[in-house]
């Protein structure tokens, strides 16, 4: 044994490192096996319920997400905001708006907020399309506005009345957010 230390060499240092190592290899690739083979009878076992679990939490979530953003409870309790955050959505952005508000109670313990919109610019003209999606994003994004009146009128003033006019329009709504009061 003296003699194997005294001419060590790299080749000699080698093989008895290469021995160790692999017989270490061979210990954790075997405790590695059996983790394995416990994991896939866990997963066998457990998989199915789970699986029916992650289904319900998921449509669970989905409803508790609509119940959200159609009662609008994001924190907009300003319907003035709201109107704003609708007016700068995509396939929406009116852009700068013009609003009066106004409160009356057609019945007693009931509210109505309003809010007559229309464009800040007297000469801004929008797309039929574009007026449309403002008015349902505004009653799609919460029960509790409804679009109460509607003004839409020919952009261009001064048309013959053989004239087909151009698909440029301006446009003049009222907002009705009714809630109760105590």
């Amino acid at each position: 044994m003296k003699s194997f230390f005294a001419s060590m060499n790299l080749a000699r240092a080698i093989l008895p490192l290469s021995v160790i190592g692999s017989i270490a290899l061979a210990a954790f690739g075997w405790s590695r096996s059996r983790r394995l083979t416990e994991l896939r009878e866990h997963r066998d076992v457990n998989m199915p319920r789970l699986a029916e679990q992650v289904v319900a939490l998921g449509h669970r979530h989905t409803q508790l997400t609509q119940a959200r953003t159609g009662e609008n409870l994001q924190g907009e309790t300003n319907l003035q905001s709201y109107i704003y955050k609708i007016a700068g959505m995509d396939r929406v952005e009116v852009g700068n708006l013009d609003m009066t508000p106004s409160r009356a109670q057609p019945s007693k313990g009931v509210e109505d907020e309003k809010y007559r919109i229309k464009p800040a610019e007297r000469e801004r003209s929008f797309k039929r399309s574009t007026i449309a999606n403002f008015l349902f994003s505004l009653e799609q994004q919460s029960r509790r506005v409804k679009v109460t009146d509607i003004k839409i009128e020919v952009a261009q003033k001064r048309l013959k009345p053989h004239e087909i006019p151009d698909d440029s329009w301006t446009f003049e709504a009222e907002v009705t957010s009714r809630q109760r009061v105590e």
